[in-house]
């Protein structure tokens, strides 16, 4: 009934259009675009609106917010960063950190107690023993050297004091917040633009996006899941439509960040439950959640579930995902009921 409720609203708007008196495009909103680098990607905002004065403005926030977040808190690159000095501060020291490092990393926790472990931020210390950390290794390590990395792993190992400010290591952590900080950045990107008055936009990180309002009167922003392993040329597998509402979507593969030994492939993709990079048919998910950075954080966890125990886990909680797997004859597409009216049907 939603998904039949959806498309007749679609078809409404389609024939409202049509209806609308031509009027010069100077009186129509109009899309305007900032981007440039961040986090080791890029940022794109795509902003539609009739006054663009301030725009620039709020380009510098944003700007001066993205190189804050990246350089400054959650970098593991910058050796000044709050969360590399937090890897190097000894064993029960508390460090003062960031709103923004203590807001995170509560939201990391109950997202690995709600992914039964599945997404964790403590697992730095494998991410670095496969390659996929600051310094790249590329080879496969050993068993001991992999069972000793997963004694140092524990989304509880590790101290939130809201109060003070401050977070501490009760034992040896690394943590690692790539599948969780552009998600964030997003977010706090969507809130700059609140605040100056938007209220139709898309910021893109990465990939990670969040969207809200309409690209043009009564026209969607429209986003592509793509086809995995499609190399240089992005081809859609499907296009979700936003239908003037706030969604943030994230997605997570295994196809893009890997290595190849002895004619094997090893994602970057770690599942902390075996300390070993994921081995099966999942080949990429897409998430909706009202932020992205629980879009974020979700897409690393349903990645390491699997195409079983992934779909099982989102539906029970009403999560909106999109699965595609790996078939004998190409891509299997699935997904929970909770992200079906978002599909471009027809597509």
């Amino acid at each position: 009934m939603k998904t039949l409720m959806a498309l007749a609203m679609g078809v409404f708007l389609l024939g409202l259009w049509w209806l609308i008196p031509q009027v010069p495009t100077d009186s129509l909103p109009q899309v305007h675009t900032l981007g440039g680098s961040t986090m080791g990607t890029t940022w794109q905002v795509q902003v539609s609106t009739l006054n663009p004065t301030a725009l620039s403005a709020t380009g510098e926030q944003i700007v001066a917010t993205l190189q804050r977040l990246d350089s400054q808190v959650f970098s593991t690159y910058s050796v000044d960063s709050e969360l590399s000095r937090l890897n190097s501060t000894p064993i029960g020291v508390a460090l003062p950190v960031s709103r923004e490092l203590q807001e995170v990393l509560l939201l990391a926790r109950t997202i690995n107690s709600q992914s039964f472990g599945t997404f964790d931020v403590t697992v730095g210390s494998l991410v670095n023993l496969w390659g996929f950390g600051p310094a790249p290794v590329q080879q496969v390590p050993s068993d001991d050297a992999i069972k000793e990395a997963m004694e140092r792993l524990g989304a509880s190992q590790y101290v939130v004091d809201v109060r003070e400010g401050t977070v501490q290591r009760s034992a040896d952590i690394t943590l690692d917040l790539s599948a969780i900080a552009k998600g964030y950045a997003v977010d706090r990107v969507a809130e700059l633009l609140q605040k100056a008055g938007y209220f139709h936009f898309l910021v893109e990180i990465g990939g990670e996006v969040r969207a809200q309002g309409w690209r043009a009167p009564l026209q969607s922003w429209n986003l592509a899941i793509e086809i995995p392993d499609a190399g240089e040329v992005q081809q859609a597998l499907a296009l979700v439509d936003n239908l003037g509402e706030p969604i943030a979507l994230a997605g997570s593969g295994d196809y893009r960040n890997y290595f190849e030994q002895a004619g094997k492939r090893y994602s970057h993709e770690i599942n902390p439950l075996t300390g070993r990079p994921i081995d099966h048919a999942l080949a990429a998910v897409t998430v909706m959640a009202e932020t992205a950075v629980e879009a974020d954080a979700w897409a690393t966890a349903m990645m390491v579930l699997g195409p079983v125990d992934g779909p099982l886990l989102a539906e029970r909680r009403g999560l909106a995902v999109y699965f595609i797997i790996r078939a004998d004859q190409g891509w299997e597409s699935r997904y929970t009921p909770a992200f079906e009216p978002y599909l471009r049907k027809g597509e």
